[in-house]
C-alpha cells in the first residue's frame, strides 16, 4: 500500500500525463520516469510504481506492451486425464491454394479431435459447410472411429472452444444424448493447446507428404494423422516403452496397457501425479489478490487475437474479478499461482489464470 504523500505524487504525476496526452504529446514509459525523478523531484516513487500506475492510465492500460515468462513452456499446469475418452477439438484449415481449385466440399475445413491420455489423433473432414449438422456428422465420425481404436470404451468428455455451432443447440443436444460432458474455454492457450499444437503438426505433416505426386490436402490428411499416430511418445524427451521393450505410440495404447502405459508416463513426468494435489496458497507469493479487477494478456491466446492486431490491443475487452487464490505443480515440479476469476458483466463466465497471463485493470 502506498503512503498518503506517495498517492498524492502519482496522482500529480498521472495528472501531468493526461495534460500531455490531451495536447497530443504521449510521453513514453521512460519519459514519464524522467519527468517524475528529474523534473518533479518525485525520488519517493520508484520506476517500478510509475509504471505499474501508468499501465492503469485509461490512455495506457490497453496498449501497453505485456510480456510472458521466458522459458515458462515447463511451468505449465500439464493437462492430465487417467481415462481414454477425454478428447480436445478444435478446427483446423487450409488456404486455398492457387494451383488448383479447392472443391466447396472441402473448404470448411477439418475437425482434429486428440485424445488427452494417449495422444491419439482423430479427424474427420467437415463436409461443404462449418453449421451444426455438418459438426454432428463429423462428431459421430470422431466418435465411431475412437470405439473402433478402443473396444468397449466411448468418448466420455469433449473440450473445445466457444466454436458458434458447437455451442448451437443441435451439437449440444447431440453431446448430451450420447453422455458426453462437454467443456467450453476460450481465453488461455494452455486449455486450447493440445487440440491447436495438433494442427499444425498435421499441416506440417501434409506439407511434406506433398514431396510426392499428390498435392490435395484432403487426400493426404488421412495418411499424415496415420503416420503420426505410429511415431513414439515422447514426453520430456524421454520415450515411454512397453513391457516387450517397444516404444508406446498413440496407436498402440490400449484399454489392456492403460495401467502399465499411465506408469511410465508418471514416471517421465512426475508432475502428472503429483499435479492431482493441490498446494496451500499460504506458500504462494500472489501478484494479485482476491477482488482485483484483471484483464487477460492477447499475447497469452492465439484465438482471441485473431483479427486484432497485437500492437494496438494488448488486452482483452473483458474485465474479470479474482474470486479465489490456488496453486498447482507445474511440469518441471515448482509451485505456480492460479487465479478463479469471473466476468464482472456476466458472473456465469468463469476462467481460471496462470499468472502471468493476466494484467491489472480498473473498471471502465
Amino acid at each position: 500500500m502506498l503512503k498518503k504523500k506517495q498517492a498524492a505524487e502519482l496522482q500529480q504525476l498521472m495528472d501531468w500525463v493526461t495534460r500531455q496526452v490531451r495536447g497530443n504529446d504521449a510521453p513514453k514509459f521512460s519519459d514519464v520516469v524522467d519527468y517524475a525523478h528529474r523534473v518533479l523531484k518525485l525520488q519517493g516513487l520508484s520506476p517500478r510504481t510509475i509504471r505499474k500506475e501508468l499501465r492503469l492510465h485509461p490512455a495506457y492500460q490497453m496498449n501497453a506492451p505485456q510480456s510472458l515468462r521466458k522459458n515458462r513452456w515447463n511451468k505449465r499446469r500439464p493437462i492430465i486425464e487417467n481415462m481414454l475418452g477425454a478428447l480436445h477439438g478444435d478446427i483446423g484449415f487450409f488456404p486455398l491454394e492457387p494451383e488448383f481449385e479447392t472443391p466447396v466440399t472441402f473448404r470448411s475445413g477439418f475437425l482434429v479431435c486428440k485424445d488427452i491420455l494417449s495422444r491419439f489423433t482423430y479427424v474427420s473432414i467437415l463436409k461443404k459447410t462449418r453449421d451444426a449438422n455438418s459438426m454432428v456428422s463429423a462428431f459421430q465420425d470422431v466418435f465411431k472411429q475412437f470405439e473402433i481404436q478402443n473396444k468397449g470404451l466411448k468418448v466420455i468428455s469433449l473440450a473445445f472452444d466457444k466454436e458458434r455451432s458447437v455451442m448451437s443447440k443441435i451439437v449440444q443436444n447431440f453431446l448430451e444424448k450420447n453422455k458426453v460432458k462437454f467443456f467450453p474455454f476460450s481465453n488461455t492457450s494452455s486449455k486450447s493447446k493440445m487440440a491447436e499444437g495438433e494442427i499444425k503438426i498435421i499441416r506440417a505433416a501434409i506439407r511434406r507428404l506433398r514431396f510426392n505426386k499428390e498435392q490435395r490436402w484432403w487426400r493426404l490428411l488421412r495418411p499424415a494423422v496415420d503416420s503420426l499416430n505410429r511415431q513414439p511418445i515422447v514426453v520430456h524427451n524421454q520415450y515411454l516403452k512397453q513391457p516387450n521393450g517397444n516404444y508406446y505410440t498413440p496407436s498402440n495404447v490400449t484399454p489392456e496397457n492403460l495401467e502399465h502405459f499411465k506408469q511410465q508416463l508418471q514416471k517421465a513426468v512426475p508432475a502428472y501425479f503429483f499435479n492431482q494435489f493441490m498446494l496451500n496458497p499460504k506458500l504462494i507469493k500472489y501478484a494479485f489478490k482476491v477482488g482485483d479487477l484483471v484483464r487477460q494478456k492477447l499475447v497469452a491466446s492465439s484465438s482471441a487475437a485473431i483479427g486484432e492486431k497485437r500492437s494496438d490491443t494488448a488486452l482483452g475487452n473483458k474485465i474479470f474479478q479474482v474470486v479465489k487464490l490456488l496453486a498447482y505443480v507445474s511440469k518441471a515440479l515448482s509451485p505456480e499461482a492460479l487465479y478463479l476469476v469471473e466476468n464482472i458483466k456476466n458472473p456465469k463466465e468463469k476462467e481460471a489464470f496462470d499468472e502471468d497471463e493476466i494484467a491489472l485493470t480498473r473498471n471502465e
